[in-house]
């Protein structure tokens, strides 16, 4: 079974798949991660007291508000842990967190799939079709609205698969087009190709 985080990694940088499950690569201590952890429990705490969720939306005033959703699907292969779910009488909206800043107001494509493969495990777990989503960034207080149509569900499903594929086939992907991604990336040392300044 793979995790949410895994679709994300794989938009990222597919080899991330590669050394995590099929290399099973030590990570080094992630500061980043502590640093995001303690900003997730601020950002919960302080929606745990707003009256409405979302941020002040007025029209989500009576939602029911859930904090650390941990969803599974064995049909998906897919698991991971929702940082907040809004459940209306019409909808459930998943919420993910990002500690960073937005793409210019708009979404980061990997955070957009991985947002969506949440949405994908809601409509499982709790028997809904999930209608749209949001990614709060923290860093220019932006909520980006993603609707979740029949082609992003679609793409989200054929990632999950192309995960599940590298994992299971043990073959090295090609990895990102982008090298400015592999300046800070964690695998760099093991990854064939990779010019490094040491």
């Amino acid at each position: 079974m793979i995790t949410v985080s895994d679709v994300k990694q794989y938009l990222y940088c597919s080899k991330i798949i590669y050394f995590d499950h099929v290399l099973h690569v030590p990570k080094p201590p992630d500061q980043k991660l502590e640093t995001g952890k303690e900003l997730h429990d601020s950002i919960t705490s302080k929606e745990k007291r707003r009256k409405g969720a979302l941020f002040y939306d007025p029209e989500l005033d009576q939602a029911e508000k859930m904090f650390r959703v941990a969803l599974e699907s064995s049909t998906l292969g897919l698991r991971g842990i929702l940082d907040y779910l809004v459940k209306t009488e019409r909808e459930f909206i998943p919420v993910d967190y990002k500690f960073g800043f937005s793409h210019n107001g708009g979404i980061h494509l990997n955070h957009k799939y991985q947002l969506a493969a949440y949405a994908l495990l809601v409509e499982e777990n709790f028997k809904t079709i999930v209608k749209r989503g949001f990614i709060h960034y923290s860093k220019d207080r932006v909520n980006v609205q993603i609707d979740l149509d029949d082609e992003i569900r679609r793409r989200t499903l054929k990632m999950i698969r192309e995960v599940g594929q590298i994992i299971e086939e043990e073959v090295e992907p090609v990895g990102t087009k982008n090298p400015g991604r592999c300046t800070d990336c964690e695998y760099s040392r093991y990854c064939v190709g990779h010019q490094s300044d040491d």
